[in-house]
């Protein structure tokens, strides 16, 4: 999956970024406005990282982009209940979505939390056209 017409306009997002992705690192918010203009899967996938690695207490030594997909969530990141729960807001509110609790509990790596989104914002924007 390398570009598809994302779910939401470059307007929403601009308007999304100004309000919502106050304080977060300036790569987070360049990759989610360039996914939003372009539907690149890698901009998809660094706006989400970025989201992630800014709600985990401690940070990865390494940039949580160059981890292996197979990191895991928990015991690798160190992720519990709330940084799960505020990054799946935050990732529901930027790429205007809903993820069923149900895929929610089959996210133990960061591959699995690629595939989900990469799965779900794709799905999204296929049942808008």
């Amino acid at each position: 999956m390398g570009t598809s017409s994302p779910k939401i306009s470059v307007a929403y997002a601009q308007k999304c970024a100004h309000e919502s992705l106050t304080g977060f690192p300036p790569r987070v918010t360049e990759s989610y406005l360039a996914f939003a203009a372009q539907g690149d899967a890698a901009n998809l996938d660094a706006a989400v990282l970025g989201v992630l690695n800014f709600y985990l207490a401690t940070k990865p030594n390494v940039s949580i982009e160059q981890l292996p997909g197979t990191t895991r969530l928990i015991e690798d990141l160190g992720c519990d209940s709330l940084t799960m729960m505020d990054t799946v807001f935050m990732v529901e509110t930027l790429f205007d979505i809903k993820l069923a609790d149900a895929d929610l509990t089959n996210i133990a790596t960061l591959d699995d939390l690629r595939t989900l989104l990469r799965k779900h914002v794709h799905a999204e924007a296929k049942s808008t056209a």
